[in-house]
């Protein structure tokens, strides 16, 4: 089979296509690197496409923020048309939806932040990406999410580009208002189809389905969504809320931007509480437990300790808030994280407890500290001090005094994976809190 070309790349296998073009993994002559090259056909001569791809190489260009897929700039001149980008190998959001069902609910807060913080920084940009969906959502091979694909954008308060007056985007996730094609779209529509992508990763399933495109439209502008709870009992009664105040068919009634989700996905991660969740469907209350993936550290003792409704739960929730207040002094539930995290044989636990001292470090600053240390030293897995970075980067103010022992480990580190993640934490810690 002979290679293909478009210069300065050799084009190697298909890793994707979609309505914009095909990608592929291409390789770059100059250095050999690796890249994801998207490109349009050159028998494609559709007016209205080449526009829109012309506005997608334009729009990445500017485009720089680490949940966002980083873009080198493009050709779109002759029958050259195409783009180079970084090249992520971890799969698609999707992929993840079919191979599991679903997703633990810490995992969709924990990933649904960051796609809350890329389309809150294109949002910033007055950027509207018009086709938020599991598809476009791509992973590196650490577990970090990136936003791509934006060859469907619109600029806010400029002109917008159609397609013969049709509407655009993905049956599944779009919203009311885009499915009415009434301008102008504003970052809400974004906000709709995020929630559709929350609703799918907690079920399984996108909120509405249907054989064909009709009946999705029209659940779409006058149907409820359903219980998320139906699908998934182990779905917190505030996550579900927000999912539903995200679906609701007036953009007004949706949470006022990303950034507003984003801090509501964070109070879902604190300490564990009652939250009471009320709508036009249903009421009911439920324990909220943000450390369960942590349960493993207690594998030996599990079945003793299995919480019980009650008044058991009443005085265990009592303790939960006496030991967050950190009244009790020394802590000897600090020290028993900060003992698994170094300690521990297993990397999935040492990572449950990094996620612990993490929220701990919220009221406890002197747990940064720890985690460097778990960050710096020789004995810890790769994948351990990823987790680590990664945690450390979502305290932006308090985490700037480690800058450049940061640098230094993204600089010098022998893994690439920590140096990747170390540059990705830089780059977290220069975001506005």
């Amino acid at each position: 089979m002979s290679s293909i070309w478009v210069w300065p790349f050799e084009l190697l296998e298909k890793v994707g296509e979609g309505g914009m073009g095909v990608v592929y993994k291409g390789r770059y002559v100059k250095d050999d690197r690796l890249f994801a090259v998207k490109l349009i056909p050159a028998d494609i001569n559709n007016k209205t496409l080449l526009a829109r791809f012309e506005l997608e190489i334009a729009t990445l260009k500017d485009l720089r923020h680490p949940n966002i897929v980083r873009s080198f700039g493009g050709v779109c001149e002759d029958k050259q048309r195409f783009y180079a980008m970084e090249l992520l190998e971890g799969g698609t959001l999707w992929d993840k939806i079919q191979s599991h069902g679903h997703l633990p609910w810490p995992k969709v807060i924990e990933w649904g932040r960051q796609m809350c913080a890329a389309l809150a920084y294109a949002h910033d940009k007055k950027i509207i990406h018009r086709d938020v969906k599991p598809n476009n959502f791509l992973l590196t091979k650490t577990g970090q999410i990136k936003l791509s694909d934006f060859g469907l954008v619109s600029v806010m308060s400029e002109a917008k580009l159609t397609a013969d007056g049709r509407t655009l985007g993905t049956v599944q996730y779009m919203s009311p208002e885009q499915i009415r094609g009434k301008p102008p779209l504003t970052h809400s529509s974004d906000i709709y189809s995020l929630g559709c992508v929350f609703f799918e990763m907690l079920t399984g399933q996108s909120p509405f389905t249907g054989e064909n495109p009709a009946p999705i439209l029209h659940a779409h502008l006058k149907q409820d969504p359903p219980l998320i709870s139906t699908f998934n009992n182990d779905c917190p009664a505030g996550l579900e809320q927000l999912v539903l105040e995200m679906l609701a068919k007036s953009p007004a009634e949706r949470p006022e931007n990303a950034l507003a989700v984003s801090e509501r996905l964070s109070q879902l991660r604190e300490a564990p509480r009652m939250v009471e969740s009320s709508s036009t469907q249903t009421k009911k209350k439920i324990l909220q437990t943000p450390l369960q993936e942590t349960a493993s550290v207690y594998s030996g003792i599990e079945k003793s300790f299995r919480w019980v409704w009650g008044g058991l739960t009443a005085v265990l929730f009592i303790l939960a808030v006496v030991w967050a207040l950190n009244l009790f002094k020394p802590d000897p539930g600090v020290d028993l994280w900060i003992k698994t995290a170094n300690q521990h044989a297993n990397p999935k636990v040492q990572i449950a407890a990094i996620e612990s001292l993490s929220e701990l470090a919220n009221k406890q600053d002197n747990l940064l500290d720890e985690m460097m240390k778990i960050i710096e030293s020789q004995n810890t897995k790769s994948e351990v001090t990823v987790a680590a970075l990664q945690a450390i980067g979502r305290h932006r103010i308090n985490a700037n005094r480690f800058r450049s022992r940061i640098t230094k480990i993204a600089t010098k580190g022998t893994n690439e994976a920590v140096r990747i993640q170390a540059r990705t934490t830089l780059i977290e810690l220069e975001q506005p809190e």
